[in-house]
């Protein structure tokens, strides 16, 4: 399914074309929750930066990667060297120690042990916001039932319709369950 078909199908289950703007932002919003929960290998994303070969530190923007979340690693270039991030207390200091980084604002910053061309990194992204225009996701693709499920809940537990928004509720947890299995989580 897309986005204006599982909007349909919400808009029909809750009999309320009335709150079909609430119904969009509940669908986008189930997206992210279970994202952002997750760690889908479908979200996940590898990618080469490239680093001036003549600098141990340096830094990258964070906007060089498609709708980042969060690193699940970076490694100096076809190496098994692995960065690793230091705390805020450190990142107070300045990245001093070699093979770390640390994020400030829209940055990246790395201080490398030895000198490096590139940078392996993966990392997951954000689902994208979607719309009539922009309505393709590989969840509403594989799952979409789970995403109208905790769609119809938030719109009835909006409206006060308690038992409604329970019974979708369970439907959807069961969903996610079965989802989370079935998928898996990329690599933990």
């Amino acid at each position: 399914m897309n986005f204006t078909e599982v909007v349909a199908e919400v808009v029909e289950t809750v009999k309320r074309p009335d709150l079909i703007n609430r119904v969009r932002r509940e669908v986008n919003s189930a997206v992210s929750f279970y994202c952002l929960d997750n760690e889908f290998s479908r979200d996940f994303e590898e990618q080469i930066i490239t680093l001036d070969p003549n600098e141990y530190t340096q830094s990258f923007a964070i906007g060089d990667m498609t709708r980042f979340r969060k690193f699940k690693y970076i490694r100096r270039g076809g190496t098994d060297k692995y960065l690793n991030i230091i705390s805020t207390e450190e990142m107070l200091k300045g990245c001093t120690d070699s093979d770390k980084y640390y994020i400030a604002g829209l940055n990246v910053n790395i201080s490398l042990k030895k000198k490096s061309a590139t940078l392996d990194i993966g990392y997951f992204m954000h689902p994208p916001l979607l719309s009539a225009s922009n309505g393709t996701f590989w969840l509403l693709e594989v799952t979409p039932y789970m995403v109208i499920d905790r769609a119809c809940a938030a719109v009835f537990r909006s409206i006060g319709d308690e038992k409604s928004m329970q019974t979708h509720a369970i439907s959807a947890r069961e969903s996610y369950l079965a989802a989370r299995k079935d998928l898996g989580i990329s690599t933990q």
